[in-house]
């Protein structure tokens, strides 16, 4: 059965997973710590201006001259009430409300005012009933002049936190696209041990698992391989001695047979195969016009003759090819793709055969339909599986249950999908779609 492909999701990927909440946690704490900050430092400030005020204001009802001195010390002066906005009071000079005017207000008793000026930072307090204003310059610069360096500090822990995720997921990713690679059979490879211990186990088991399933691999093609060449030498030999058969009925019935048994020979020679043709890319929808259109073998490929293999009604193989010369595929490979499907098609269905390309979704498809009984839907996902005859559904000799098998390891290393089904209509049909565009070699 054919693997369901997944919808690409970035904040689904181990990635996105580990930045949003690296970069998550980075920006609540950095947003925790500012909140506090704020608030601590409006303590501080609030005590602060509160020691001066007392002192600012029991030295000015006690000694005036002494007062001013006091104020220079402290870093305050005294400004009339009626000349408060003139000297820098913010219109209408009524309180402000903050962390410090909430802090210090308070603690200054009732009818006390508070006015905190935004741009300097300056605090303007007035007991109640009191005929003047005490005025401390800004002595503490407001949280907003920290904001700059706060988000470049924040802006370089989200920097790190990505990039660490991206260390984090790295090896995790190089393991899926080994196993995807294995998977379609493109070979073995070693993933290289990165990461936490934890993942540098879990890449150590799967390159020894790996490894070993290569090796069984290996050891059942070698098998496969070696039953089948030994086998090829006695079947040639019945076939030179089918003469030696007195009747012309039993000379046909014994060539036929051996000749069964020269494909399920040559079907586990191809099966042992590890590695797929590296002959020249040709034409899909040229190659099915010329090996199984109605002028097969003829030169010829224009669209009149296209369209007089369409429309023969008594042929084979029907072809619907509309994918274009864009579609090109490996001869050699396409070749036992489409033999191994037609020959199961007219075997184990009824003809029609029918042979269709086209380019949908972004990808090419090659389509190879029957008109017989199809199989039975609990059978479907079977019947991919190397050595699998499904003789109730489908009767026949000659085969082994390496067609399919053969089919679909061949699509899957040209990056493409296989699936099987019935069709609606009747017949069993094998649907294979491959990346678009198709790249020659």
């Amino acid at each position: 059965m054919t693997p369901m492909k997944l919808p690409f999701r970035p904040l689904d990927t181990l990635f996105g997973r580990l930045s949003l909440m690296i970069v998550g946690l980075v920006v609540l704490v950095h947003v925790m710590a500012l909140l506090l900050i704020d608030k601590e430092r409006a303590k501080i400030d609030a005590q602060r201006s509160l020691n001066n005020l007392v002192i600012a204001a029991q030295v000015r009802e006690r000694d005036p001259v002494l007062a001013e001195h006091v104020a220079d010390t402290l870093g305050i002066h005294y400004v009339g009430v009626a000349r408060a906005i003139e000297a820098g009071c913010p219109a209408p000079c009524t309180d402000t409300n903050g962390p410090l005017e909430e802090s210090l207000r308070p603690r200054l008793g009732e009818g006390s005012h508070v006015v905190v000026e935004p741009d300097t930072s300056s605090v303007w307090v007035r007991q109640r009933d009191a005929k003047y204003w005490i005025v401390m310059p800004g002595f503490m610069p407001p949280l907003s002049r920290f904001m700059g360096f706060s988000a470049l500090t924040l802006v370089f822990a989200i920097v790190t936190a990505v990039i660490f995720a991206w260390q984090v997921q790295r090896p995790v990713r190089e393991l899926a696209r080994a196993a995807r690679e294995y998977r379609i059979g493109r070979g073995v490879h070693r993933v290289a041990q990165a990461g936490p211990h934890e993942v540098r186990e879990l890449v150590s088991d799967f390159n020894d698992m790996v490894s070993e399933l290569a090796e069984s691999e290996r050891e059942r093609s070698v098998m496969l391989a070696g039953i089948a060449h030994d086998l090829r030498t006695p079947i040639t030999r019945m076939q030179l001695r089918a003469d030696l058969l007195a009747t012309p009925k039993d000379r046909a019935a014994f060539l036929r047979e051996t000749e069964s048994m020269s494909r399920i020979v040559t079907q586990f020679l191809d099966f042992a195969r590890e590695n797929v043709s590296d002959s020249a890319f040709v034409s899909v929808d040229a190659h099915c016009r010329r090996d199984y259109g109605a002028h097969a073998g003829d030169s010829a490929e224009s669209g009149a003759t296209a369209a007089a293999e369409d429309a023969d009604d008594g042929a084979l193989v029907k072809l619907a090819l509309h994918a274009g010369d864009g579609f090109m595929l490996p001869a050699v490979d396409l070749d036992r793709m489409l033999s191994n499907l037609i020959e199961n098609a007219l075997t184990y269905g009824e003809p029609p055969v029918e042979v269709s390309t086209k380019l949908a979704d972004g990808r090419y498809v090659l389509r190879v339909r029957d008109h017989g009984a199809g199989v039975p839907e609990a059978d479907l996902h079977r019947v991919q599986r190397p050595f699998v005859r499904l003789d109730a559904a489908r009767g026949g000799d000659a085969h082994c249950g390496l067609g399919l098998a053969i089919v679909r390891r061949l699509v899957r290393h040209h990056d493409g999908a296989m699936d099987v089904a019935n069709d609606p209509r009747g017949g069993f049909v094998v649907t294979m779609s491959f990346p678009y565009p198709r790249k020659a070699g």
